[in-house]
């Protein structure tokens, strides 16, 4: 399968290279606008790629139902296309696919959780979405139209600081989900945590990211032994007005524990 992928900056001996892996409903698109030049520019070796059904990758998520097990092997596919290590950067659903291929593959040697998904849904975010977007979220829920679902999802993925003209523009990148990858978020065990030492985790929090409570970040950075970083921006940190402070945020992480280009 042949799988898109956005490169952007060249490798640097000695330094692992950078894999951005989406979220839901998004595709490699969504870390080129700002993260993928930005960090290029800062001598890392960048790359945002598309899982199956999601941006040019091949696949339909109505009709194939892949699952996180199968987005898995997405990057694995892209990890082993790559060569040498890899610190992974995952957003929101791609958060707990960072978590999945950490533990597979050797080659992962650190990952950042940006915004990552929580293990169980909130109930008061359900109740909010329910009370703005009532019939997007019973089709989302109910009759597993996740794009149909999407403007319920959008509620919380863009501020409201958020240039309109730019927000239309990325809501025209979106696409659906595969409704069984969805399920399967909220349906894992704990995250294995092998080799926190020599693999590091850094765990990235929004401020105003109201779909994903501070409490259910602070866990996942306890579980990874991780430091908790709170930055400026809603849901959609990559594209926020202030995507600027989660990519300084990160780059420092990624200086302290890999190096300084």
């Amino acid at each position: 399968m042949t799988l898109e992928l956005i490169s952007r900056g060249a490798a640097t001996p000695g330094r692992p290279q950078l894999l951005f892996l989406h979220g839901g409903f998004h595709d490699a698109r969504c870390w080129d606008h700002h993260f993928l030049p930005w960090f290029a520019e800062q001598g890392w070796a960048a790359h945002a790629m598309s899982t199956r059904g999601h941006g040019q990758s091949p696949g339909d998520l109505a009709r194939d139902q892949p699952g996180m097990d199968d987005f898995v092997d997405d990057v694995n596919e892209v990890i082993a296309q790559l060569g040498g290590d890899v610190v992974l950067i995952g957003h929101s659903l791609g958060g707990v696919l960072a978590q999945m291929v950490r533990v597979r593959s050797t080659s992962v040697v650190g990952a950042v959780l940006l915004a990552s998904s929580p293990m169980r849904p909130s109930m008061s975010v359900a109740w909010r979405m329910l009370r703005q977007h009532p019939v997007a979220l019973y089709k989302a829920q109910v009759k597993g139209d996740f794009e149909g679902g999407l403007p319920a999802f959008i509620s919380f993925f863009y501020g409201n600081n958020l240039d309109p003209e730019l927000k239309a523009k990325y809501i025209t990148e979106l696409s659906g989900e595969s409704p069984r990858a969805m399920h399967e978020i909220f349906k894992r065990p704990a995250p294995d945590t092998p080799d926190l030492e020599t693999r590091p985790v850094l765990v990235v929090a929004g401020s105003d990211d109201w779909s994903i409570p501070m409490r259910d970040q602070e866990w996942l950075a306890k579980t990874f032994e991780a430091p908790l970083k709170v930055v400026t921006g809603a849901h959609n940190l990559m594209l926020d007005p202030a995507w600027e402070e989660s990519a300084e945020t990160i780059n420092a992480w990624l200086d302290g524990r890999f190096g300084a280009g």
